[in-house]
């Protein structure tokens, strides 16, 4: 877990079942998820329960039922490392806010959408470090994030797609939501070209609550390796696909493959951008190996 200092509380497993309240709920919005629905019952719906009490949206249901204008959107964010889990807990949480309170509207945007197009990070020189600070567009996240806050109205995110490894055409619209989840690898980070004492806003200026996922290396890696098979094997049908280069690889020289491009990018990447941050965020959700979550770490109000 390591050291987290005393702005944090943790609670284990026990400690959060013991203290919440378990609701059985008819929940499937995803088959492919690797969360069970003990773990979505038991973790995070009082989860969902504890974001909805910390971030004062009782006000925002009343606007709701008032007709009021409601105010800017709660920001939620999710971050982590790569292949950790940060898009499947973005679809649980999305799904349990608007069912936990029915007249929420929740969207969910990535940040991969700002990184630079593969051309530009190639005009760059900075193809091998897709993912670090610098391979985003951060001056647009931060604009985007201030425009959403700001002004009501369509905003529109850029859009990323893994399967061509690439930026793409389309655009996601976001009209004024009352929860908006942002998730990416560098929510807690700054802007790598701006200095420290130019005191311009950043990303996580613009975040009401932060998650952060933490697991083992090891387990993480493992995930990532998993993820880049199942992607070669998806790619084999299809020529437009990133993975298809890969595609003719048998099953241990892909994953051999993933693990050489773990070792030499992103692990590179979690160890010098994001795990340095990670108190940055509200709370560390822990995950064992079989993505279960075995301890919370909320930081103190």
């Amino acid at each position: 877990m390591g050291n987290l200092g005393k702005d944090f509380e943790s609670i284990s497993r026990k400690e959060w079942e013991e203290k919440t309240t378990h609701t059985s709920i008819d929940y499937n919005p995803h088959s492919e998820l690797p969360v069970q629905l003990e773990e979505v019952e038991r973790i995070y719906v009082p989860l969902a329960t504890a974001i909805l009490e910390r971030g004062h949206l009782q006000d925002v249901e009343q606007s709701i039922e008032r007709n009021k204008p409601t105010s800017p959107p709660f920001i939620l964010g999710v971050t982590g490392a790569v292949a950790v889990g940060k898009t499947s807990v973005s679809i649980i949480l999305k799904s349990l806010l608007e069912t936990t309170r029915g007249n929420l509207t929740v969207d969910v945007i990535s940040t991969d959408g700002f990184l630079f197009p593969n051309n530009k990070l190639k005009e760059l020189g900075i193809m091998h470090r897709k993912g670090f600070p610098e391979s985003y567009d951060y001056t647009a996240i931060v604009s985007f994030l201030s425009s959403v806050k700001s002004s009501s109205g369509e905003h529109h995110a850029p859009t990323y797609s893994h399967t061509i490894y690439d930026v793409t055409n389309t655009k996601k619209i976001v009209e004024n939501p009352d929860i908006l989840i942002l998730e990416g690898l560098n929510l807690l980070q700054d802007d790598p070209k701006t200095p420290a004492e130019a005191n311009r806003p950043s990303i996580r200026d613009f975040i009401d609550f932060c998650i952060f996922l933490d697991a083992d290396e090891e387990d993480i890696k493992h995930w990532y390796i998993s993820r880049f098979w199942n992607l070669c094997n998806e790619a084999v049908a299809n020529d437009n696909s990133f993975f298809n280069r890969y595609s003719h690889l048998s099953e241990r020289d892909a994953k051999e493959e993933a693990a050489m491009i773990w070792d030499l990018v992103n692990s590179t990447n979690l160890r010098e951008n994001i795990l340095p941050v990670k108190t940055r965020a509200d709370l560390i959700l822990f995950k064992e190996k079989s993505h279960r979550i075995w301890e919370l770490a909320f930081k103190k109000q």
